[in-house]
Parts: structure tokens; sequence; C-alpha cells
């Protein structure tokens, strides 16, 4: 993803792009995923994510103080 590396408000240095995994089905890694909406829970305690828009996040984090600061950017020509 192209999204600018942004400067640590608390700080003003340079952050550094990363990701924070999540484990899924299967124990597998995938990048996190901003889900649009509140959340609510399916009738098996899981969370309900059908139909509503999600978009991969991108994290930054500050080498300094460790501020985290995560984006959800829109992909163009996504359908998502």
């Amino acid at each position: 993803m192209n999204t600018p590396v942004p400067e640590c408000p608390a700080c003003r240095v340079q952050m550094q792009e990363g990701f924070v995994p999540d484990v899924g089905q299967n124990d597998r890694f995938r990048r996190t995923r901003w889900t649009e909406g509140r959340p609510e829970k399916t009738l098996f305690g899981g969370l309900k994510v059908k139909g509503r828009r999600q978009l991969d996040t991108v994290t930054f984090r500050c080498p300094r103080c460790g501020w985290l600061i995560w984006f959800a950017p829109e992909l163009p020509g996504s359908d998502e």
C-alpha cells in the first residue's frame, strides 16, 4: 500500500511502517481489517462482518516513543 509515512505527533520524527497480524481460522496469520459499523455478536459468539465494508489496515510506529497510528486506506479500484 502506498500510504504516506506520517510524522509522530509527539516526537516529530518519521514513523516506521509495519502491521499487526491477526490470527484467523486454522491459526493462519493475516493483516488486521477495519470493519464498518458497531460490533454485533453472532449466534456462536463471533462477530458479524457479512455485508459490511472491510479494509486492510496499515500501521505506523514511532521509533522513539512507540506510538502506533493505524490507517485503513481505500485502494483505487477496490470494490470493498
